[in-house]
C-alpha cells in the first residue's frame, strides 16, 4: 500500500471536514464524498484481506436514502445522512491517520 496515497486520502477527507454549509447541496455533497471516499479506500486496501475486512465492518457501504426535498423543505432523513457522512468521514479519517502511525511506528500528536 502506498502510504503517500494514504496521506493524501486523508488529507482531502479533513478539507471536506472542514468545509462547512448551509445550501442545500453541500448535504447532498457530503454523503456523495462519505461514498467516493469510501469506495477510494476500499480500493486502497482491498489487496490486503485483513484490512479490507476491519475497514469493511467499521465502515459498511452508505444506504441510499431521500436525495432531494420534498415540497415542504428539507427531508427529515437528509439531516441523519448528513450527520451519518460526516462521522463517517471523521472516522475514516482516523482509521487512515491509524495506518499511517502503523508504517512510521509513532501515533500522530
Amino acid at each position: 500500500m502506498d502510504r503517500g496515497t494514504v496521506i493524501r486520502l486523508r488529507a482531502a477527507i479533513e478539507a471536506t471536514l472542514r468545509e462547512q454549509g448551509s445550501y442545500p447541496s453541500y448535504n447532498e455533497g457530503l454523503v456523495e464524498a462519505d461514498i467516493r471516499f469510501r469506495s477510494a479506500i476500499h480500493e486502497l486496501v482491498k489487496g490486503d484481506s485483513g484490512l479490507a475486512t476491519e475497514f469493511n465492518a467499521l465502515f459498511p457501504p452508505a444506504v441510499p436514502g431521500p436525495r432531494h426535498a420534498g415540497p415542504g423543505g428539507d427531508h427529515p432523513e437528509r439531516a441523519g445522512m448528513t450527520k451519518n457522512a460526516r462521522m463517517h468521514l471523521a472516522g475514516m479519517s482516523g482509521w487512515l491517520q491509524g495506518l499511517i502511525d502503523s508504517t512510521t511506528g509513532s501515533p500522530a500528536a
